[in-house]
């Protein structure tokens, strides 16, 4: 509806009331704008909530409870028991204790040798520098999948050659993770290259040697892009399944992933263990991610510029 001035408003009050009401009319459409926004992120939320928030239900469930029509959102009664089970009925606490060795080593290894071989790529021109790096972003688009057989065959000869047998260990598991992540080391040289060079040639006008400059300059700044990868390299790594499911044969060496593969049988699944066991094994995934969610907030590298 078009405002009009009456003949009692003086041109001033007319176009005080008109600014008022155009300022009503865009705060109301902001407003309507700002519900729709939050209604639809609320919606996808749930949808990406429910999912987990099933899974732990039906952790709690007994047997005959799992697929009752209509479906069970709260357990009743609730089997707290299940939680204890999963325990007596396979060692998982031992796959735990796998799984945090082995994700541990890896992760320490694809993080610190990405972070150097980024800081390679990002601070120093040498000879092949651009077809080697367009190399290493070829390699991420190989599926992991294609290298398993290979691998496979790779570690069976290598272990023959020195006499012994890296299959059944976590050799072909770690090792490989001191070539780092190329992944990683693309994101890593990306973010270096947004520090300014002022801070390393100050340094090393001061005295500071390469190993100074990374360890001392660029790691400490890079702490939320290097946070990123750890997280990233250590869920990776913790929800990995083929890789020990195929090198790993002794069951007191199994991970966690493979260890899950326990509850289900050929011909029946239990539910609720099943449920429990997958509830425990992300809990270190949730507790990683709140506890470090604080540090991903963008650094104030551009403050030390004068």
């Amino acid at each position: 509806m078009e405002l009009k001035r009456t003949p009692n408003q003086t041109p001033e009050e007319f176009v005080s009331i008109l600014v008022k009401e155009r300022a009503s009319h865009r705060s109301t459409k902001k407003m309507f704008h700002s519900i729709l926004k939050h209604t639809l992120l609320i919606l996808v939320a749930i949808t990406m909530l429910l999912p987990f928030f099933w899974m732990v239900s039906t952790s709690l469930k007994t047997s005959n409870n799992v697929f009752t029509i209509p479906p069970q959102w709260i357990p009743n009664p609730i089997e707290v028991g299940n939680y204890a089970d999963v325990f007596k009925a396979v060692p998982f606490f031992r796959y735990i204790m796998n799984t945090v060795g082995y994700t541990i080593a890896v992760t320490f290894f694809e993080v610190m040798v990405s972070i150097m071989v980024a800081y390679g790529f990002s601070r120093f021109n040498f000879k092949f520098k651009k077809p080697l790096f367009m190399f290493l972003l070829l390699t991420i688009m190989i599926p992991g999948e294609i290298t398993i057989v290979p691998g496979y065959i790779f570690w069976a000869k290598l272990g023959e050659f020195f006499g012994t047998s890296f299959i059944n260990t976590y050799v072909p598991l770690i090792l490989p993770a001191i070539g780092g992540q190329a992944v990683h080391v693309f994101f890593m040289t990306q973010y270096f290259r947004t520090i300014p060079k002022d801070f390393a040639e100050a340094a090393y006008i001061n005295g500071a040697g390469n190993w100074k400059i990374l360890w001392r300059i660029y790691f400490p700044m890079s702490i939320p892009a290097i946070l990123t990868i750890t997280i990233s390299s250590f869920m990776g790594t913790w929800n990995a399944f083929l890789g020990p499911l195929i090198y790993l044969n002794d069951m007191n060496k199994f991970t966690i992933q493979v260890g899950l593969a326990m509850f289900q049988g050929m011909f029946d699944v239990n539910w609720p263990l099943l449920m429990a066991a997958t509830t425990i094994s992300i809990l270190p995934m949730i507790v990683l991610f709140f506890s470090l969610q604080k540090y991903f907030i963008p650094s104030n590298k551009q403050d030390g510029v004068k």
